[in-house]
């Protein structure tokens, strides 16, 4: 269990998240929110990288301001900008990494066999580093994390870089790894994960704004959620009258999906059932209001 209890990052006046308690057991979790929002601060938080101003962070008892070190064994951590030593090979690379998560000499080739062909890097793993594209690169970065099988597994922006193939990969990679250990992906692409993550949170103006599970999150936007069709002069007279979650085109007419408190006066207007997007929407709109 990953236990946070009043966590807070301040930067002098300016606090970057605040007040944040939650558990987390086994399973799939996302972090999503606007940019700038705070989700990389967590997360660098929870991998020990940054200390929080306020409150305790703990995985099955093991706080992290006591032991930093037996935590840290316990974690695997995929940073937004995951940096590599180009002239290294995979191989080479990922040895050096099980060093420094103080993995035995005796397992470490094995393990580093292991991660490469999860993430599957091993037809390429004696190529220079310096010559893969991004998407390889968050693959090593991906399989580095794997190096220590955590119990905890942080993961910023895992997808970014990746084709479509590779995302439809380890989506399901990551939901067969939660099975038995906590997995937190902070990310913007949410719609892939849908229907394998056990919870969703959402970070806005360095606060909580939601944590449970999507279906839940859904239902936050229920009765708010309308859906309108409207002429190219109508949409250009009302277009920022509202907050809108989705918009589409065709042959002159818009089709829009608002999110308002009160159903908007216009002709045709009908309540819709909500989306993950639209529930997004709306929760930033209700934090941007405050």
């Amino acid at each position: 269990m990953l236990e946070l209890s009043s966590i807070a990052k301040c930067f002098k006046k300016n606090c970057v998240i605040n007040d944040i308690s939650l558990s987390l057991p086994k399973g799939l979790h996302l972090l999503t929110g606007p940019n700038g929002a705070g989700k990389t601060t967590l997360l660098r938080i929870l991998a020990g990288i940054i200390a929080p101003t306020t409150g305790q962070v703990s995985l099955n008892g093991i706080f992290l301001t006591n032991a930093s070190v037996r935590f840290k064994a316990h974690m695997g951590y995929l940073p937004q900008k995951f940096g590599v030593y180009p002239e290294m090979t995979a191989q080479k690379f990922l040895r050096y990494f099980a060093e420094l998560k103080g993995i035995p000499a005796s397992i470490a080739t094995q393990k580093v066999e292991e991660v490469m062909d999860i993430a599957k890097i091993t037809s390429f793993h004696n190529k220079a580093l310096g010559d893969w594209t991004k998407g390889m690169r968050q693959k090593i970065g991906i399989a580095q994390a794997l190096l220590n099988d955590p119990d905890l597994l942080l993961m910023d922006e895992p997808l970014s870089g990746l084709d479509p193939e590779e995302r439809h990969y380890f989506c399901k990679l990551f939901s067969q790894l939660s099975s038995k250990r906590i997995v937190l992906l902070s990310t913007h692409i949410i719609s892939e994960l849908t229907a394998l993550a056990d919870s969703i949170m959402l970070l806005h103006k360095a606060k909580l704004r939601f944590k449970g599970p999507i279906p839940v999150m859904m239902d936050t936007a229920r009765g708010f959620v309308w859906r309108a069709i409207l002429s190219e002069g109508e949409w250009n007279d009302k277009k920022n009258q509202f907050i809108i979650s989705n918009l589409r085109a065709e042959n002159g007419l818009y089709e829009v999906r608002i999110i308002s408190d009160v159903r908007p006066e216009i002709t045709g207007v009908c309540s819709v059932e909500p989306t993950l997007e639209d529930a997004y929407i709306y929760l930033v709109s209700q934090g941007d209001s405050e």
